[in-house]
């Protein structure tokens, strides 16, 4: 058993490591090389003489021309002669290694021009002996590189190492001369090495580690030097360290998304306040009434570990860090709009023809229209509202801007320009399969998570003010009583100004700015009363959605939260919405349980096919790189290791391109959750830190330069930030942003090793994890493309935050021609295996005058459809189960079902 189990593992690794697996391009060499071969003649005299006088026959069958030399003809006697010096055919030169006596060959393209100085580099290609077993082919990689580093040796970056057996890189000129020895006697003394040869590891001390030197013109191998992070600044992500750094943005306001060490609660949210109104207070200058009004960095809202900040000036932000619990500070992390332009070249389908295919236009004619229920859409635009209200939409819809509540005087946020929006979308199609109910569409901002929560906090009937408005009350009662104290002054210096009507300029003066100054106050104080009420006003509109029985939510999130259906957005719609999680019984009867009453979340799956990597770390060769796919699966054209992703651009019309536009900025955000023994020795930070390295391609076409060399252009500093540590597993994010420097073909790498050394070594852990990795652009239209992975991108990574949890109706669409970036994402996530997501597919490609299609139309559907239900008596979390609806298929009521439904009275 034992050997079956050893040979599988060898057939399994030998498949990585086989060679006719590289698909590297390489420029053609130059027609004449320069070589020096090193040969060897143990032997007497004349066995000497024969044996020489073959090479040089085998060396002049190959057109060696040896340069001349100085008592040449004296080497065919001299057993300390082991050189010759000369020019051959690019051809013929690996032909050289067929004689038996030769060693090991230098060559580099003739008359090529060496460095003015010893310690330049200058760049190799080395062959070593293969066909050893692959695990011994492998170490004697390593032992060879390890070798050369002694020599100066610089390992150039994922190459193709042709099955172990070729390296790559750069070596000081000096040296270069020393590769052509034996270099288990390298680097040596005077007289000895610096280690004997027979106490060298095997294999290497059994075989000659060097064959064939190559010098390899135009391959500057240049490495990357990462920007240095002092260790306290280690723990604030990228991006908002570019602000911080900026000595204008730092100086604007900024909302901070601050990290914590244990999840949000009511007690640790009123510390936060109490020390932000402490220490956090900035004096900003009112332009209405030109005094300087006291204004303290605010609360904005809180889910899990996270606690959302809003500073007036983004420089005291990184003051937080002093503060115990704070364990990181990030910008907002957005939500992602679930829908997507249609091809300028597509015609969509009729809705007409959607309601017949899911047969829910029989239940229109049996009365059933969505009649008594509410929906709630969560969108971040929902443009020309005011005019479709009444028109394309029913005349009952409601519309809450709940963005107001990000600013002190709740006026909305302005629109976003090239924002694609899927909740208008979603509500025509919401309102097509369930015309008679009534729409309350919600606007968020996609970078306040938290107002997810706090829409379904209202909806469950919970009627107390969100942590935005809480301190917008805060804001306005330190303003009301500035503005109290700023009144009283002014109506004093009023009198005293009117206390003298002398026509002299200074009096009539004083009196003017007196009476100018009053009646600022007063409007100021009629603008005050103004977000009084609006405030109230937004709270009572909120507090109204308690009873709604369907919220459709069109955005979702693909980084900051945890993943697997673990956020607490997820497990919270797990605990209170319809669904089978978990469902709490209101009756006590054993037999015939009643079940408490919740509302639908439906959902939409994530469309970003292509730009999300997940799956198994996988590390066979222990190189502590990852490779992104298993042994068995095959390469992709034209790449040469598993160990590279490569990068790309996807139009909106499904077309991808293997090159990243110049400018572009692009974030790589990795997350992977980590086991943890609560009895164990250890500490909460990452036992296994993972590493973004990004790298750009310079010659993808092989004509100039080997198609395998690589330039880093970025890599992740800082981190890992830790986004949840659970009792038993932490959840943790690594990030890498970039500016494209130039248009070209890039390719990210990630790098792992167990970072930690436990006082013994039985308590270093073992264990396995499941990368979950995404790529963006930053401030980029979707009308320019979305970059995607190019190599490996596999579809059943999740349908993201919060489709993944188990109550989530979350809805993807049916496949469409030419693109698939209006289907979704499936699965519920790297580390769920058997959670079927999404659970229903609608067409998301019919006409609703968007122009727009996806999952985000499909939720909408779907949500409109549940409506349907939902008020003809279904039981919410019994939707599927009592209709006969598959799981998992398209969204079809059966006509079983429906010979059993009464017409509505």
């Amino acid at each position: 058993m034992i050997r079956t189990r050893y040979l599988l593992a060898f057939f399994v690794f030998g498949s990585v490591l086989s060679p006719g697996l590289a698909q590297t391009k390489y420029p053609p060499r130059a027609e004449t090389l320069d070589v020096t071969i090193r040969y060897r003649i143990r032997a007497d005299r004349d066995e000497r003489v024969r044996q020489f006088r073959q090479l040089e026959a085998n060396l002049k069958s190959l057109e060696f021309a040896a340069f001349p030399k100085e008592d040449a003809d004296l080497d065919i006697l001299d057993p300390s002669a082991e050189r010759f010096s000369g020019t051959i055919p690019s051809k013929n030169v690996l032909k050289l290694l067929d004689d038996p006596r030769v060693q090991t060959i230098l060559f580099a393209p003739a008359g090529y021009t060496y460095p003015d100085s010893v310690e330049k580099p200058v760049s190799v290609r080395i062959g070593i002996p293969s066909g050893l077993p692959p695990r011994d082919q492998q170490r004697l990689h390593s032992q060879i590189v390890d070798r050369l580093a002694l020599l100066g040796f610089r390992e150039a970056i994922s190459y193709d190492t042709r099955g172990n057996g070729l390296i790559r890189g750069s070596i000081p000129y000096g040296n270069l001369g020393r590769l052509v020895k034996d270099l288990r006697r390298e680097p040596a003394g005077w007289f000895l090495p610096d280690q004997q040869p027979e106490f060298l590891p095997s294999p290497l001390r059994e075989v000659l580690p060097i064959r064939w030197v190559e010098v390899v013109p135009n391959a500057d191998f240049t490495y990357h030097q990462p920007p240095i992070v002092a260790p306290e600044r280690a723990a604030i992500t990228p991006d908002l360290r570019a602000i911080l750094d900026d000595p204008a943005e730092k100086l604007k306001p900024l909302r901070v998304e601050v990290m914590l060490d244990r999840p949000v609660d009511d007690v640790q949210l009123s510390r936060v306040r109490t020390r932000l109104r402490a220490g956090f207070i900035t004096p900003a200058v009112n332009p209405r009434t030109k005094f300087a009004d006291p204004i303290s960095a605010t609360v904005e809202g809180g889910i899990g570990h996270v606690i959302t900040i809003n500073f007036p000036v983004g420089a005291d932000a990184e003051r937080l860090l002093e503060v115990p619990g704070v364990i990181g500070l990030r910008l907002p992390r957005a939500g992602f709009e679930t829908v997507t332009p249609f091809a300028t070249d597509f015609a969509p389908g009729k809705a007409a023809d959607l309601l017949n295919a899911s047969r829910f236009d029989q239940l229109h004619k049996l009365g059933y229209r969505g009649q008594g229920t509410r929906i709630v859409i969560i969108g971040s635009e929902f443009p020309g509202i005011t005019d479709l209200i009444g028109k394309d939409l029913p005349a009952n819809t409601l519309f809450i801007d709940l963005t107001t509540e990000l600013t002190l005087t709740l006026d909305p946020q302005p629109p976003v320009a090239n924002r694609v929006s899927g909740g208008l979308a979603a509500a025509r199609a919401a309102h097509l399969v369930a015309p008679d109910a009534q729409l309350v569409l919600i606007r968020i901002d996609p970078t306040a998570f938290f107002q997810v929560l706090s829409v379904s906090r209202y909806i469950r009937g919970d009627t107390s003010y969100s942590e935005a408005l809480q301190s917008r009350i805060s804001e306005l009662s330190l303003k009301a009583e500035t503005l109290r104290r700023q009144y009283l002054e002014a109506v004093a210096e009023y009198q005293r100004a009117f206390q003298s009507f002398s026509d002299d300029p200074a009096p009539r003066a004083r009196r003017e700015r007196a009476k100018a100054d009053l009646e600022v106050l007063i409007e100021e104080r009629k603008l005050l009363t103004t977000w009084i009420n609006r405030t109230n006003t937004l709270h009572e509109s909120l507090t109204a959605l308690h009873g709604s029985q369907v919220l459709i939510n069109t955005l979702v999130w693909e980084t900051g939260y945890r993943l697997d259906g673990l956020s607490e957005m997820s497990q919270i719609i797990d605990q209170t919405f319809a669904g089978e999680a978990d469902r709490v019984v209101v009756t006590r009867s054993a037999t015939r349980p009643k079940f408490a009453v919740r509302p639908v979340w439906v959902q939409a799956a994530s469309p970003r096919v292509g730009s999300v990597w997940g799956g198994p770390y996988i590390d066979l060769d222990e190189t502590g790189i990852m490779e992104f796919a298993p042994p068995a699966s095959p390469l992709p054209p034209e790449a040469w290791t598993r160990e590279l992703n490569f990068l790309g651009v996807r139009s909106l019309d499904g077309n991808t391109t293997g090159t990243l536009p110049m400018g572009r900025k692009v974030r790589l955000n990795i997350q992977w959750r980590e086991p943890h023994d609560p009895n164990s020795y250890g500490t909460r930070e990452a036992f296994m830190p993972l590493r973004l390295r990004v790298f750009r391609q310079y010659d993808p076409t092989g004509q100039m330069r080997a198609s395998d060399e690589l330039q880093e252009v970025a890599r992740s500093v800082g981190g890992p930030y830790r986004v949840s540590a659970q009792q038993t597993y932490g959840v943790y994010e690594q990030i890498v942003e970039f500016t494209v420097p130039e248009d070209g073909s890039y390719c990210v790498r990630v790098d792992g090793a167990r970072d930690y050394d436990p006082i013994l070594p039985a308590l270093k852990p073992d264990m396995e994890i499941t990368p979950r990795l995404f790529v963006e652009f930053l401030d980029t239209p979707p009308t320019q493309g979305r970059p995607v992975f190019t190599s490996f991108a596999p579809r059943d990574v999740g349908v993201g935050i919060p489709g993944d949890a188990k109550s989530a109706l979350t809805f993807g669409a049916t496949d469409a021609p030419n693109s698939i970036d209006y289907t979704g994402l499936t699965g519920g996530g790297t580390g769920v295996a058997l959670l079927t997501k999404p659970d229903l597919l609608v067409d998301g490609m019919f006409d609703t005058g968007t122009g727009l299609g996806g999952p985000g139309l499909s939720a909408g559907y779907g949500g409109g459809a549940a409506a349907v239900l939902v008020g003809g008596g279904v039981p919410p979390g019994e939707l599927l189960r009592w209709t006969g609806i598959r799981p998992g298929g398209a969204l079809m009521l059966t006509e079983d079902w429906l010979k059993m439904v009464p017409p509505r009275k």
